[in-house]
């Protein structure tokens, strides 16, 4: 992946803070950004197995990148740009013509800190996974000749809150 960015932040509220035994409350977060992972192409017949080639790639004849505007999940990349490769050929298509999709996440915690002794602090989280709930798309189908081919039919976790409570001694 040629772009990965993952940046975290903590904020000490200034609510509550009067008394040594009250505690406090934190704000943390933490942000991922990264670049779609590179896709090997394959074509679901390999006519080149009698050679020991485990896989085939196909004929790239067109640049198989699409704009934002026309990816969509039953469609993530040019599928007409690729073509099967005949018998006694290895393919032209490079190793990792296209990439999945972007992952963008937003992780949110919101923690009360309470001090019950000198020694004793308990802790109160809310956290948010995928804050944003952006939905995290799987990688599409990269076999020529599947029915599924260019297609993502899969998809990571929506947001998800959970609460915790953690003694600290």
């Amino acid at each position: 992946m040629p772009n990965v960015f993952v940046t975290g932040a903590t904020w000490d509220l200034p609510i509550a803070k009067q008394h040594r035994y009250l505690g406090g409350w934190q704000l943390t977060g933490m942000m991922t950004l990264q670049s779609g992972v590179p896709l090997a192409l394959t074509q679901i017949t390999n006519f080149n197995a009698f050679a020991g080639f485990g896989t085939q790639r196909p004929n790239r004849i067109a640049d198989p990148e699409l704009s934002a505007s026309e990816r969509s999940t039953s469609k993530w990349f040019d599928t007409g740009a690729f073509t099967v490769a005949p018998q006694f050929t290895l393919g032209n298509s490079s190793r990792n013509p296209v990439r999945g999709p972007a992952y963008r996440n937003l992780d949110v915690a919101l923690i009360k800190h309470t001090k019950v002794t000198e020694t004793v602090d308990v802790e109160f989280r809310t956290e948010v996974f995928n804050f944003t709930n952006t939905p995290p798309l799987g990688a599409p189908n990269v076999v020529l000749g599947n029915a599924a081919f260019g297609t993502i039919i899969a998809a990571g976790d929506p947001r998800v809150i959970q609460f915790g409570l953690k003694v600290n001694f």
